[in-house]
């Protein structure tokens, strides 16, 4: 016998409509002597079209997010302008091909004239500071303060920094400029005290033309002209001077080319031997020989002297005599040689300056000095007990002019010591 399950439930007091609800479900789960299949509802799968969308989609969010955030923080910090250039370029390039990427690139473009700005206005300050400097003569000053213009490295991309690297290049040039404006011309000085024009004009023309337009470069040309005129002159005096010939004083028996004299009128000091001058000093004072006339202004002398016996060699260049009294003095120059050795001298009295000079050497046997008397020819001076031996002797005359009237008077002749 069977007993369904609606009868069980029937008797057990069940409502009819509960019985139909678990009679159906059960048919559902298998009850009753079979397996059914329960069908569930699933959601449909997104194409790969779709995912793409919901993922642009998402992607102009964020972008339009970002943007946002880059403007409100150039609002609020626009001093630090060189963040927002970066972070404006990281978003342009991530958002190309969107709707945010002429948005980006408008406000990259506003960001990057800001930046032109700020480097072009710090580049002004610093100019005006810069050119004040270099009027006051002070380029390294300059140099110094154009190193404060870029100190992060945020203006390398502007117009202001390239006028920057030129206004340095400038400044820098205007340095080297000082630099050798101060070498050449402290040379050229040099050359010119010497009266070496020539070789100073030669100096100053190798300033480089590299610092055309400077205030040194002008400086320079001027000078140039200066010394030209100068060194023009000179070498047409020269050229008259060389025209001069030199004239030889003639030694002969009776020493007839020089005017001797002792204080002893007796004594023999002064003769020729073998075409050279001999003088032995015996007397009790000062013995000397003249070469020249006491007219002469300027001229040239060479004459080779051997000190046989003495300390030195004594030389009276240009001589006067004092106001009230009738003895000739000489300015005296004592020039210092070993005993026996022949000394070839030049002796120069030009522009008031007397010039002696070792002919063999060039070298200067005493300072360059300025006369006790305006003129005058040259004396050998023995003092008692020296002895010197002269031969070659010769002179060029600038000044008078041989020929012209003598001016000097002659006067009782004796070293003043």
């Amino acid at each position: 016998m069977s007993i369904s399950y609606s009868s069980i439930l029937n008797r057990s007091g069940v409502s009819p409509f509960l019985i139909l609800i678990l009679t159906f479900a059960m048919t559902l789960a298998g009850c009753g002597g079979g397996n059914v299949e329960v069908e569930i509802e699933v959601e449909p799968e997104l194409s790969s079209q779709e995912i793409a969308k919901i993922q642009e989609k998402m992607r102009l969010e964020q972008f339009q997010t970002n943007l946002a955030g880059i403007n409100k923080a150039i609002r609020n910090y626009p001093d630090r302008n060189e963040e927002w250039i970066e972070a404006l370029e990281n978003l342009a390039y991530a958002s190309e091909g969107t709707s945010i990427h002429a948005k980006a690139i408008k406000v990259l473009e506003d960001q990057i004239q800001v930046r032109e700005s700020q480097a072009a206005e710090k580049l002004g300050q610093l100019r005006d500071r810069v050119d004040a400097l270099i009027a006051d003569g002070d380029p390294l000053a300059a140099e110094r303060i154009l190193e404060n213009f870029d100190d992060e490295g945020y203006y390398q991309e502007t117009a202001a920094f390239k006028d920057w690297e030129k206004l340095c290049e400038e400044v820098e040039t205007r340095q080297r400029a000082e630099v050798d404006f101060d070498r050449i011309t402290r040379r050229a000085r040099a050359f010119k005290r010497q009266e070496e024009y020539a070789k100073a004009i030669g100096l100053l023309v190798s300033y480089s033309d590299e610092f055309k337009g400077s205030d040194q470069y002008k400086e320079v040309q001027q000078t140039i002209e200066e010394y030209l005129v100068v060194y023009v002159e000179k070498r047409a005096a020269r050229e008259q001077e060389l025209a001069i010939e030199w004239k030889e004083l003639e030694i002969d028996t009776y020493l007839s080319s020089f005017r001797a004299s002792a204080s002893d009128p007796d004594a023999d000091v002064w003769n020729e031997e073998d075409g050279e001058i001999v003088g032995i000093n015996n007397s009790a004072g000062t013995a000397q020989l003249e070469m020249g006339d006491d007219n002469w202004e300027e001229y040239t002398l060479e004459v080779e002297i051997q000190l046989v016996s003495g300390s030195e060699i004594n030389l009276g260049i240009t001589s006067g005599t004092r106001p009230g009294r009738a003895v000739k003095n000489y300015d005296v120059h004592h020039v210092e040689t070993g005993e026996g050795e022949w000394l070839k001298i030049r002796i120069e009295l030009r522009e008031g300056l007397i010039k002696i000079t070792d002919l063999d050497t060039l070298d200067q046997l005493v300072e360059n000095t300025r006369p006790s008397f305006p003129m005058g020819g040259v004396a050998l001076l023995l003092r008692p007990d020296e002895s010197l031996r002269a031969r070659n002797c010769r002179y060029k005359l600038y000044r008078p002019i041989e020929g012209e009237e003598d001016s000097g008077e002659d006067s009782e002749e004796e070293e003043e010591g």
